[in-house]
């Protein structure tokens, strides 16, 4: 069986070309699929919310409530009844 040969040249810079490009994605995936866990772990470790964290947020909770319970009511028409082309 003959083979080609092989420029190494070439070769090395066909492999350093696409590390070029590949490590700054991989990078960035790396970073952002990471993060989450991250900011979990941070947020478990860390002091804990405060009271007017808990404060602010139930209220942002209650409010969120009253409009999906608004939402959930009587529909309401925006439009005009129409009006008949032909008396």
């Amino acid at each position: 069986m003959d083979t080609l040969p092989i420029d190494l040249t070439q070769l090395m810079a066909a492999i350093m070309g696409s590390l070029l490009v590949l490590i700054p994605v991989l990078g960035l995936a790396i970073r952002f699929a990471a993060r989450p866990f991250v900011d979990a772990l941070v947020a478990s470790r860390g002091k804990g919310a405060q009271p007017a964290d808990l404060e602010a947020l139930r209220t942002r909770i209650d409010a969120l409530e009253h409009e999906v319970k608004d939402l959930s009511g009587p529909p309401q028409r925006a439009l005009p009844s129409p009006v008949p082309i032909r008396p």
